[in-house]
């Protein structure tokens, strides 16, 4: 996963304190909230919110998460597990990530909460 972010990096797909950021992201997600990342869905999941990083520092928008998704999050008993898991998760970015994005890295994390708690 390290290789993959910092093939990123060096392609310029994403900035060096992004890329950084990130790699302070996974240590995170797998020692303090025990959410294991080095699997398929974590690599997709760690990818997309780098890119949603970048796609928010640059200003650009993408569509929102699908409303019933969104609804079904919330409702879920983990939302409020979740929540601070994805401020800490942000916590290391000096980017204001557009609101569009926050639903879909909400799902990944969603997804993820889910698989490791099988």
């Amino acid at each position: 996963m390290e290789d993959r972010l910092n093939l990123l990096c060096q392609a310029g797909i994403v900035d060096k304190d992004i890329c950084d950021g990130m790699l302070s992201v996974i240590v995170q997600l797998e020692t303090v909230w025990s959410i294991p990342v080095r699997n398929a869905q974590g690599e997709m999941a760690i990818t997309h919110m780098a890119n949603a990083l970048m796609r928010s520092r640059r200003g650009e928008e993408i569509g929102p998460l699908d409303t019933d998704l969104m609804d079904a999050m919330v409702s879920s008993e983990a939302w409020s597990q979740l929540q601070p898991i994805h401020k800490a998760m942000l916590a290391p970015f000096d980017v204001q990530i557009h609101p569009n994005e926050e639903g879909y890295l909400l799902a990944n994390l969603f997804s993820l909460w889910m698989a490791s708690r099988d």
